[in-house]
């Protein structure tokens, strides 16, 4: 069937390079500083993955910075005139960095004159949540849609796209300035895991504190159950930084519950990482009901 569409991201949607040029996705890379370097998310590989975090543990310290119109105005002006055909942007939330606005600005500017199109929509929503997004809006290129179609089913879809996870160790929210010195040792010592999701803004929101890893993982297991939608043709992803003790835990649960499920994991990358920290594990999925 005839694509009417092509397909963009930033890397916070955290899929492995080489995937996203199989799958025919052009991407834009985010950067991360650390020590005053500046470094392109280029990761494509798992061990890329687990030396920054390896690096992080250590006690590096990164931070991050968005992109700028020129940026964004190359990269979609160079997509629409190799393709010749609409593009739809799946960008990082509008929630955690002005990356969407500034990406949007720049669409309408294009979109006045040019012949295609440029459709930015807002993931609210990061990492591998982002990269659930751009799984449907694949489905529906290889459907036929056309990126005005396409683009009303993934807005509707982003209403319900759960992201939940939580934290194991907040000893980098401690040093972002986050949280005090005082909380996290707090937090340490009667291993509290907070947990987080993304509100119908693309904004995080603690929903809830647990003591302990497995109690938090039973939590977004619950969560899950009463909340997931049988009938999405949506895989469920299991974001993970560090450790995959947790992920696999949390996809063991799941398969004992339901059976063979599609389950995919994915690493949570270094501009997602640099704020989060070594230990995080979650679950995003297709909801029965809206975000609040």
């Amino acid at each position: 069937m005839e694509e009417k569409f092509c397909l963009s991201t930033d890397t916070c949607c955290d899929e492995l390079k080489s995937t996203l040029k199989k799958n025919r996705i052009d991407f834009i890379k985010m950067c991360y500083i650390s020590d005053g370097e500046i470094y392109e998310d280029n990761f494509d590989t798992l061990e890329e993955y687990k030396y920054f975090y390896d690096e992080m543990k250590k006690g590096k310290m990164f931070s991050t910075t968005g992109l700028n119109p020129y940026q964004l105005k190359e990269f979609f002006t160079e997509i629409l005139e190799r393709n010749k055909k609409d593009l739809i942007h799946v960008s990082l939330s509008s929630g955690l960095s002005g990356t969407c606005s500034v990406a949007k600005s720049v669409a309408e500017e294009i979109n006045q004159t040019s012949k295609y199109k440029i459709y930015v929509l807002d993931s609210l929503s990061a990492t591998q949540g982002q990269n659930a997004l751009l799984c449907y809006a694949r489905m529906l290129r290889e459907q036929g849609k056309t990126a005005e179609e396409a683009m009303e089913i993934l807005e509707q879809a982003t209403k319900k796209l759960r992201v939940e996870f939580f934290l194991g160790d907040l000893e980098t929210l401690k040093r972002g300035g986050r949280i005090s010195g005082a909380q996290a040792v707090m937090a340490k010592v009667m291993q509290l895991r907070p947990i987080l999701r993304f509100d119908s803004e693309g904004k995080l929101q603690v929903i809830g504190k647990v003591v302990g890893s497995k109690k938090a993982i039973k939590t977004l297991f619950d969560n899950f159950i009463k909340n997931y939608d049988p009938n999405s043709t949506i895989p469920f992803f299991i974001p993970y930084t560090y450790d995959l003790a947790d992920a696999e835990e949390l996809k063991k649960m799941i398969e004992e519950k339901l059976g063979a499920a599609n389950i995919i994991f994915g690493p949570i990358g270094p501009v997602i990482g640099s704020h989060t920290g070594p230990s995080l594990c979650g679950l995003i999925y297709m909801s029965k009901n809206e975000r609040i």
